[in-house]
């Protein structure tokens, strides 16, 4: 199995040139994929200009390079018991799914949501309009033909643990909607090799970093606690198909965390 190796341009020096510096940085080190994080400024979907698409869709055809897109998430709430700013993250996202378009990236990393006061207190009913608002999405998406993906989430008020995920999952089933997963944010609050399993049938990305146990810092594979070793060997059992995305705080860490990964399926294929 061949794994395909990513960068997310959440590691560029230059947020105003975010895109460009990071698929530049990909072709020089023969990365696979380019997760773009459109929290940057050269890359917010609804006020990118043309000449950013068409260069950004230049290098990566001419590289043989894939694009994948990482939804905003900064002031984005679809299970928010306010349905202005419910309305106003669908729209957000469903701008995300058309940028996607035109970038030919058939992913959309995203995330579900806050769980501020009035969900703490009905955090049911968050979750029953989070269905509803990513019913909407779904359908959006599907005239795109883009594949959505929600990431799980370790922070105190994201909605995005395992059980979050599982419930949207049962929820609604459909091939649109998969699951971005994040180790070291599954790491922060339990045991990635346990989400993996719970997840791994609809993972479609990999959030790569490393970081101690019950913490999400931005290490390189290796530098940290999470047991790579082990879930390599799952992925590689299972045939996981996903990209692995090096979400990591620099561009050095990201060419140490493949080396780590590339070392470990070496040992693996020779024992």
């Amino acid at each position: 199995m061949r794994f395909l190796y990513g960068l997310s341009t959440s590691l560029a020096d230059d947020y105003k040139n975010a895109a460009v510096e990071t698929i530049m940085f990909a072709i020089e080190h023969n990365f696979n994929v380019v997760e773009i994080f459109c929290e940057t400024p050269d890359v917010l979907p609804d006020k990118i200009n043309q000449s950013r698409i068409l260069e950004i869709n230049k290098l990566a055809r001419e590289n043989n390079l894939r694009i994948q897109i990482h939804a905003p998430f900064h002031s984005l709430n679809l299970a928010s018991f306010n349905s202005r700013i419910r309305k106003a993250s669908i729209e957000i996202i469903k701008d995300t799914i058309i940028l996607a378009n035109k970038l030919r990236a058939p992913i959309v990393t995203f995330h579900l949501g806050l769980c501020f006061l009035p969900c703490q207190i009905d955090r049911e009913s968050a979750l029953k309009l989070l269905v509803e608002s990513l019913g909407e999405i779904i359908e959006f998406a599907k005239e795109y033909d883009i594949i959505l993906a929600m990431e799980n989430r370790g922070g105190k008020l994201d909605i995005g643990r395992l059980e979050d995920l599982l419930y949207v999952l049962d929820e609604i089933s459909d091939e649109k909607l998969k699951v971005t997963f994040d180790v070291v944010q599954a790491n922060a609050v339990g045991d990635p090799l346990e989400y993996y399993e719970s997840l791994k049938r609809s993972i479609v990305n990999i959030h790569v970093s490393d970081s101690p146990r019950g913490k999400s810092l931005l290490l390189a594979v290796g530098e940290g606690e999470i047991n790579y070793r082990e879930l390599v060997t799952r992925l590689i059992r299972d045939k996981i198909p996903a990209p692995l995305i090096f979400e990591v705080s620099n561009k050095d860490k990201a060419i140490k965390s493949r080396h780590v990964l590339e070392r470990y399926i070496s040992d693996l294929i020779s024992e």
